[in-house]
C-alpha cells in the first residue's frame, strides 16, 4: 500500500499549469522527417517560446542570466513536458531540451515519477490521436485563431452570398463547396487560416449538406456559429461545448495580460 510521504510525493512531482499553447499546432505540416534532425529543431524553437512565455519576472531574469535555471522554472518546464506530451506524443522527445530533461531525471528524487507521468501522458496522446479519447480544448492560440477566421469567414460568406443572390435556382450543395474552394485558394494570404484548414473544412461540408444550404439560404449560419461547428466535428464535441470553452480561454488570455 502506498505511504502518505509516497502520495504526497506524487503529487507534488509538477506544478499545476494553466492553459497554454498547443506546440503541436505551431508546427507546419506536413513534419519533416524525424530523422534528419529538422522536426527536433522545430520543436524545441516552440518550446522553448512556451517556455519562456510562463516564467514570472524573477524567473526571466535568472533564465536569462549566467547562473544556472531555477529550480522553479525547472519545475515548470517538467510540467510543460508531460502537458505538451498528451496532445503532441512521441515526437516531443525528439527535440534536444525535452532529452536535456530527460537526462537529468535520472539523477532526481522524483525522477521516476517524472517518467512514469511523461508515460501516461504518451498513452493518452496515442488514444486521442486513435480517436478514443477527445482531445484538449486548453490550448490559448485557439482564442485568437476563432477571431481570425470568424474574419475570413465573415468576408467569404458576404462573397458567396452576394454571388448566388442573383440565381433564380438554388444552387446545390457541391456548387457552394466548389465555389468556397476556388475562392479560397484563389485570394492568397486574405484566407490563409482557412487555405490551411481546407481539406477538414471541405470533409466537414460534404459530411452536412444541411449546413451548407443555410450558408445562403434560410436562416443563414453566423461566422461565429459556422466555426464552432466545424472545430467541434473536427473534435468530436458539439458546438455549444466548443464556444464556451473558447470563450473561458478569452477570458483567461485577458486575464493574463
Amino acid at each position: 500500500m502506498m505511504s502518505a510521504a509516497r502520495r504526497k510525493s506524487r503529487k507534488r512531482a509538477t506544478v499545476a499549469l494553466g492553459p497554454v499553447p498547443q506546440i503541436i499546432t505551431r508546427i507546419p505540416r506536413p513534419y519533416p522527417p524525424p530523422e534528419e534532425g529538422a522536426l527536433g529543431a522545430l520543436i524545441t524553437g516552440e518550446f522553448s517560446n512556451t517556455w519562456e512565455s510562463i516564467l514570472s519576472d524573477t524567473e526571466h531574469r535568472e533564465f536569462r542570466g549566467p547562473q544556472s535555471y531555477s529550480a522553479t522554472g525547472l519545475e515548470k518546464l517538467d510540467a510543460l513536458i508531460i502537458k505538451q506530451a498528451e496532445t503532441m506524443g512521441w515526437r516531443l522527445g525528439l527535440s534536444g531540451l525535452v532529452q536535456f530533461r530527460f537526462a537529468e531525471w535520472d539523477f532526481l528524487s522524483n525522477g521516476p515519477t517524472l517518467f512514469e507521468l511523461y508515460g501516461k501522458a504518451l498513452a493518452k496522446s496515442a488514444r486521442r490521436f486513435q480517436k478514443r479519447e477527445l482531445p484538449p480544448i486548453d490550448d490559448t492560440d485557439l482564442y485568437g485563431f476563432k477571431q481570425e477566421t470568424v474574419q475570413e469567414l465573415r468576408r467569404l460568406l458576404r462573397s458567396l452570398r452576394s454571388a448566388f443572390s442573383r440565381r433564380r435556382a438554388s444552387p446545390s450543395s457541391d456548387e457552394i463547396i466548389d465555389y468556397f474552394q476556388k475562392t479560397v485558394l484563389a485570394e492568397g494570404d486574405a484566407f490563409i487560416h482557412l487555405k490551411t484548414s481546407m481539406n477538414s473544412w471541405l470533409q466537414f461540408f460534404r459530411a452536412d449538406s444541411i449546413s451548407v444550404k443555410l450558408l445562403v439560404h434560410g436562416k443563414r449560419t453566423s461566422p461565429a456559429a459556422l466555426f464552432d461547428s466545424w472545430f467541434a466535428w473536427c473534435k468530436g464535441l458539439e458546438p455549444e461545448t466548443v464556444r464556451q470553452k473558447i470563450s473561458d480561454l478569452g477570458r483567461f488570455v485577458r486575464d493574463s495580460y
